[in-house]
């Protein structure tokens, strides 16, 4: 196969391995609303988290609305009705969870590169084990709202969607097998149109579960 024609097939490679899907179109009994009727859910991000973390959360943002044309707001509180995005040790907001026995944090405390997604409350919390933790969750819901890691390399197109809703359940991801994993994610400077903070292809040396709780 030549390598132009590879490279037209790994987007849809990058989409298919491994992930089941959390986020749909449609309601679901205990779904958490990112955007429904023409309203995005706001996103939280402490000013105190790591500026990875706060510029892959304005990634999210765009994201959200390169998909519905919907740009969910930057709020300066969580609540109800949010998207919290912290790391654990860093974001005041995820360790009160963490301490009021909202979130258990042990799926992923002191393991490098984990994240779990979760609605608590009303809010969907995108909580991660250390800096690339939480970046890693950011990005992994934007591939499942529609984005591809290979958007900015490969002009991926998105599909639009007027409705997009997180099944109830808990998404976690542990570390991988291999501490490096193949992505290039330029997380202390400014992003690039080259695209700087997209994965160069799919992450398979991690493991992905989905409860039901």
């Amino acid at each position: 196969m030549k390598p132009a024609a590879l490279l037209l097939l790994l987007p849809a490679i990058a989409l298919a391995i491994g992930q089941s899907r959390y986020v749909d179109d449609a309601p679901q009994p205990g779904s958490f609303p990112i955007v429904r009727a023409k309203i995005a859910a706001p996103i939280f991000v402490d000013p105190a988290d790591w500026p990875g973390v706060i510029r892959a959360a304005a990634d999210l943002r765009a994201d959200i609305a390169r998909v519905t044309g919907l740009t969910p707001d930057s709020i300066s509180a969580p609540g109800a009705g949010a998207i919290l995005i912290g790391t654990l040790g860093r974001s005041p907001a995820i360790d009160r969870l963490v301490r009021d026995h909202k979130i258990d944090p042990s799926p992923i405390a002191g393991k490098w590169e984990s994240w779990v997604i979760q609605t608590v409350d009303h809010t969907l919390v995108i909580a991660g084990s250390d800096k690339r933790g939480a970046i890693f969750g950011i990005y992994d819901l934007s591939e499942q709202i529609g984005v591809s890691p290979w958007y900015w390399w490969a002009d991926v197109p998105v599909r639009d969607r007027d409705a997009l809703y997180v099944k109830r359940g808990k998404t976690v991801e542990g570390p991988p097998a291999v501490k490096y994993r193949g992505i290039f994610l330029n997380d202390e400077a400014p992003r690039s149109p080259a695209g700087s903070r997209r994965s160069m292809g799919p992450t398979t040396t991690s493991s992905t579960k989905r409860s039901s709780s």
